[in-house]
């Protein structure tokens, strides 16, 4: 019921292929990571709207082509032995999960309204083209509006909102989606409020909990899925 948080945020650089391989070593079965797309329309396996924060570039993800963010090294700011580490793209990521048999929360990491329809539609474009099973596939992300073009485009893919807030105020606009998971800070989660959404027919989604003293108690909520930081944490839960 574990899944590395963009690969394993701890222990190797986010979103890129040796913290994938990081979280398969901790024997998570689910790994969490963002895509967006670039200037070329492209999608990429990426979390800020800036790259200056995890490599040695600058300017945004939507700014710079393919061929520019894979010129950058994502991997030296988190340590020497991830010098060169590549910003892969989602294709990319897509083919290593297959060959290791790995299921994927994929965030669409919507920085404006405007990339929500495009996002969606190039996403569908790589699932289908690369053949990656829908069963082993939760598409999420804290856009109400990528959700809704999901819904539309690809209704056979799960669904999950993300929110750092008591979603209950919501809760009309995300039945009108049809979701499947409810993907919601650890931190603001209730007994009361998980049974509530059990209730409702969500499965319980929870990030980023690192803590694995607490994963029981989750567990016992009913909880389906805890993101982590840590997956190698865990691997005695």
């Amino acid at each position: 019921m574990i899944a590395g948080h963009r690969g394993a945020l701890a222990l190797a650089p986010e979103n890129t292929l040796s913290g994938i391989q990081k979280a398969i070593e901790s024997n998570a079965k689910w790994i969490e990571i963002d895509t967006q797309l670039s200037a070329d329309g492209v999608p990429v396996i990426f979390h800020d709207e800036s790259v200056q924060r995890t490599t040695n570039g600058k300017g945004n993800v939507s700014d710079l082509t393919i061929h520019e963010l894979g010129k950058l090294d994502a991997g030296s700011w988190f340590s020497e032995e991830f010098s060169g580490e590549k910003i892969p793209t989602l294709e990319e990521v897509l083919i290593f999960c297959l060959d290791n048999d790995i299921n994927i929360n994929l965030e669409l990491k919507i920085h404006h309204p405007y990339q929500a329809v495009s996002l969606v539609e190039k996403v569908s474009e790589v699932i289908t083209s690369v053949n990656f099973p829908i069963q082993k596939l939760i598409l999420s992300s804290f856009s109400l509006l990528a959700m809704q073009h999901c819904f539309h485009l690809i209704p056979t893919i799960r669904r999950g909102f993300i929110t750092e807030q008591n979603p209950l105020p919501l809760i009309e606009d995300l039945t009108s989606i049809n979701l499947y998971s409810i993907h919601i800070e650890y931190k603001i989660l209730t007994q009361s409020l998980a049974q509530t959404l059990i209730k409702s027919g969500y499965q319980l989604i929870i990030w980023t909990l690192n803590d694995p003293l607490q994963a029981k108690k989750f567990k016992d909520w009913g909880v389906e899925l805890i993101i982590s930081d840590r997956p190698d944490a865990f691997i005695d839960i």
